[in-house]
C-alpha cells in the first residue's frame, strides 16, 4: 500500500520535476521575435535570441544584424564581435555618415574617433567649416565653442524674460521666453543659443501640427547633449498655436530639440510638454517651412531622428535636400 501511494505521488509530481520540452532552438526563435521589437535591438542591432550559454539574451549574431542597426548607418559600426556591434577597422569607419561629416575615420576600442588632424582634413565638416584640428577625439577650430562638446560648461541662469531670434532659410522667427513658465527649459534654451548650438539646425519634422528642429547637424555634439537630459518642468501653459516647447519622448527626456506649435495641441498638455515661450513675430515663416516630407518613420517619409543624431546634416542633405534650416540664433 505504501509503495502504491508513493508511486502515485511521483507520477503526480513528474511534470514539475521534468525539464521543459521546449528545445533550445524553439526558445531562441521565440526570443528573436521579441528582440526585434525592442528599441535596443533597433538601435544597436541586437536582433537574435541566444540561449547558449544561459541565460537567454538578445545578441548580435552576425554582421548582417549590425548592418540594419541605426548606429551602423551613422557610425560605421558594421561588424559583430562578442555579441555587440563594433568598429573593427578604419574601413568600417569610412562607411559611416558620421565619419564622412566629422572626420571620425580611425577605429579604436570599437568606436570611430578622431586621431589626427589628417582625419579632420578629409571630412566634409572640415571642408565646409574649417574644423581642421583634432582635439579630445573631435574636430574643432577656434570658433567651435567647447561647451558644444561639454554641456557642463553651459550652466548660466536665464533672465526672467528674454527673446531669441531664429534666422532661417525662410525668414526670421522671434520667440519671447518667460522663465517662470518652465525654468529648467528656459535656462537650457538660453545656454544653447548662447553657445551657438542651433546654427545650421534643420526643421526635420514639419507636419502642420508642429515644426520641430534642434538635433545638431554635428553628430558628436548630439552625443554630448543626449547625455545631459533635463528633469521635467511641470506644464504651466497650454500648448496653443505659436507656443514653443522642448520635445518630449518620456519622463525627463528633454535635451535640445524644440517644437513650435502650428496649431493648438492641447492633447500634449497631459503628457509633459511644458511651453517656455511663444512666437511674437514670424508665425508666417513657421507656416511656410517645407513640410512635404512630414513625419519620420514609421508613420511618415521624413527623416529618422536616430539616423539624424548619428549622421547629422550629411545624412539630411543627401536624403532630404529640401528641408529648411535655422541658419543662426541670437539672444535679443
Amino acid at each position: 500500500m505504501f509503495t502504491r501511494v508513493r508511486f502515485a505521488i511521483v507520477v503526480a509530481l513528474a511534470p514539475l520535476l521534468l525539464p521543459s520540452c521546449e528545445s533550445q532552438a524553439e526558445r531562441e526563435r521565440a526570443l528573436t521575435e521579441k528582440c526585434k521589437k525592442d528599441d535596443p535591438c533597433k538601435k544597436q542591432g541586437l536582433c537574435t535570441g541566444k540561449c547558449s550559454p544561459e541565460p537567454c539574451r538578445c545578441a548580435v549574431a552576425s554582421d548582417a544584424d549590425c548592418a540594419q542597426a541605426a548606429p551602423c548607418v551613422g557610425q560605421g559600426k558594421c561588424s559583430a564581435k562578442d555579441g555587440k556591434c563594433v568598429v573593427a577597422t578604419n574601413a568600417d569607419c569610412a562607411k559611416g555618415t558620421m565619419c564622412k561629416s566629422s572626420g571620425f575615420c580611425s577605429a579604436k576600442d570599437g568606436n570611430c574617433i578622431v586621431v589626427s588632424d589628417d582625419d579632420c582634413k578629409q571630412s566634409e565638416m572640415c571642408t565646409a567649416q574649417h574644423k581642421c584640428a583634432a582635439k579630445n577625439g573631435a574636430c574643432v577650430d577656434a570658433a567651435f565653442n567647447p561647451a558644444l562638446l561639454n554641456p557642463a560648461l553651459a550652466g548660466d541662469h536665464a533672465p526672467e524674460k528674454f527673446k531669441v531670434k531664429f534666422s532661417t532659410t525662410k525668414g526670421d522667427i522671434t520667440v519671447e521666453v518667460t522663465r517662470a513658465w518652465a525654468p529648467l527649459g528656459a535656462d537650457r534654451l538660453f545656454n544653447l543659443v548662447k553657445i551657438g548650438y542651433y546654427k545650421d539646425s534643420a526643421f526635420f519634422r514639419v507636419d502642420g501640427s508642429e515644426a520641430e528642429f534642434g538635433i545638431s547637424g554635428t553628430p558628436e555634439v548630439n552625443t554630448a547633449w543626449l547625455e545631459a537630459k533635463l528633469h521635467d518642468d511641470p506644464p504651466k501653459q497650454p500648448n496653443d498655436r505659436g507656443m514653443v516647447a522642448f520635445s518630449v519622448s518620456g519622463p525627463n527626456s528633454r535635451w535640445a530639440p524644440l517644437l513650435i506649435h502650428q496649431k493648438t495641441n492641447h492633447d500634449l498638455d497631459k503628457v509633459g510638454y511644458a511651453p517656455l515661450g511663444k512666437v511674437v513675430s514670424g508665425m508666417e515663416v513657421v507656416d511656410s517651412l517645407y513640410k512635404d516630407y512630414g513625419e519620420g518613420p514609421p508613420n511618415g517619409k521624413g527623416p529618422d531622428r536616430v539616423k539624424l543624431q548619428g549622421g547629422g546634416n550629411t545624412y539630411l542633405k543627401k536624403s532630404f535636400p529640401q528641408l529648411d534650416y535655422v541658419t543662426g540664433a541670437t539672444l535679443l
